[in-house]
């Protein structure tokens, strides 16, 4: 590791802030990052022409990618590298406690350095899978064009990383919350209330507006009842899953664990019911995209019609009601239901234990913590009693989220499943920071517990 450490000494980084920022200054901050992000997502790369599947977009979004531009890389080397050293760490074989601010600052510049790696690996992908392609008609050597591209996506990558890494210490929260809220909002305000089209040679296609409302309304306009009512349907489930899935973020689940003889009180742990958040379901829908990358996103391809979202609303307002007499169609909803739910129970279980969520864990650290009214008590037995517990919602949780995800693209929504739960969970998360951000501020005997 000390090779390592000093490869990490050299790594560019932002500096900690030298004095307590105060709410404006964070909220402003906060804002000069998504300004930064938006102009380094419009700024097209040079000596480039894209070509991108929808499919493929869609999960650009989670990322907060803009194919094409140098944003191209997105926030996935830093949100991977972040997973990847939560696995090496709780799995033990990165030995790192993570209680500590020695062990914090370890565990960052780690995954700083992990990141690295990832965008130099995702910058040469791109360039290798075609997804980014040289404009051959340049009159450059395709050799140079193509290490120019690479280090125009290399730049890029170090460029996000960097705002992610001040919005951290400098913002309200960090730069992959607000970069991935600011492209999925985006995505899906676009998907549900566009009127526009997208620019085409075709200028009949100028009329068809990519919105689910108004392409609901013209459709209704022009006599396609079937397909009209089923793109407004489908907006409305969009919010309902929305909705649905606001609601369950906020439930949490209340552990008895002691029970005192003074006046009868009984001390609980809350756990959140979606206790692996959304992990579950971006795991499935990254092994999805990777299959159906392996068959080149064709959609006549068997596999990869599997995997895509079966979108049933939409198709029985094409099709009509005998889309689902057809068996290769039931199946893939059923295939489909059932790769995030059952996938999504198994991930999720996995994750608590190579993570260290697991009751084991927890309760070490309950018993361990000077401030918690369970320290000193035998580990063993709150373990015993957050067993009982976790378990069994460790499956819920990736069940819920599975159920979610699956039922956003087997009803047809806006934007993918996947991207509306990982919309309301980052949404939650920044909340949850505005709340602590002002709590140092209003009650600083608290707030100096909380930084």
């Amino acid at each position: 590791m000390n090779i390592i450490d000093k490869i990490i000494s050299y790594l560019p980084t932002v500096e900690e802030p030298k004095k307590l920022l105060s709410l404006r200054e964070k909220v402003y901050n906060t804002l000069l990052v998504v300004a930064l992000y938006t102009v380094l997502a419009s700024i097209p790369l040079f000596g480039i022409s894209p070509e991108v599947s929808a499919r493929l977009e869609q999960f650009l979004w989670l990322f907060g990618s803009n194919l094409g531009t140098l944003a191209s890389v997105g926030i996935a080397p830093v949100v991977v590298a972040g997973i990847f050293m939560q696995l090496l760490v709780g799995l033990g074989i990165i030995s790192i406690d993570i209680n500590t601010d020695e062990g914090k600052t370890k565990f960052d510049n780690y995954t700083r350095f992990i990141a690295l790696i990832f965008i130099i690996i995702e910058s040469i992908i791109l360039i290798v899978s075609g997804n980014i392609s040289p404009n051959i008609f340049l009159g450059i050597n395709p050799i140079i064009l193509y290490i120019i591209l690479f280090l125009q996506l290399f730049i890029g990558g170090l460029i996000i990383l960097l705002l992610d890494d001040f919005s951290y210490k400098y913002g309200i929260t960090s730069g992959i919350n607000i970069i991935i809220l600011t492209t999925i909002s985006i995505a899906l305000a676009l998907r549900l209330f566009n009127p526009l089209s997208p620019p085409s040679s075709s200028p009949s296609l100028f009329a068809q507006p990519t919105g689910y409302i108004p392409e609901g309304i013209l459709y209704l306009s022009q006599g396609n009842i079937n397909l009209g009512l089923a793109f407004l349907f489908a907006a409305i489930i969009t919010i309902g899953i929305l909705i649905f899935a606001v609601y369950l973020q906020s439930l949490k689940i209340e552990v008895p664990l002691l029970y005192l003889n003074i006046n009868g009180e009984i001390i609980k742990y809350p756990i959140q019911l979606l206790y692996t958040s959304v992990i579950p379901a971006i795991f499935i829908y990254a092994l999805i995209i990777e299959l159906q990358s392996l068959f080149g996103f064709n959609p006549n391809n068997p596999i990869v019609q599997l995997l895509s979202p079966p979108n049933i609303i939409i198709n029985i307002g094409q099709f009509g009601i005998n889309y689902l007499y057809v068996p290769f169609n039931i199946f893939h909803i059923i295939f489909y239901f059932l790769l995030f739910t059952v996938g999504g129970m198994f991930i999720s279980k996995f994750w608590i234990y190579s993570t260290g969520l697991d009751p084991k864990n927890l309760a070490n650290y309950l018993t361990s913590n000077p401030n918690s009214p369970l320290y000193t008590r035998d580990p063993r037995i709150v373990e015993d009693m957050l067993r009982k517990y976790i378990d069994p919602i460790g499956y819920l949780s990736g069940f819920l989220m599975g159920l979610l995800a699956s039922l956003g693209d087997i009803l047809s929504s806006a934007v993918s499943g996947v991207s509306i739960l990982l919309l309301i969970v980052i949404a939650g998360q920044i909340y949850n920071d505005l709340k602590r951000v002002d709590a140092l501020y209003l009650i600083p005997l608290i707030g100096k517990y909380l930084k």
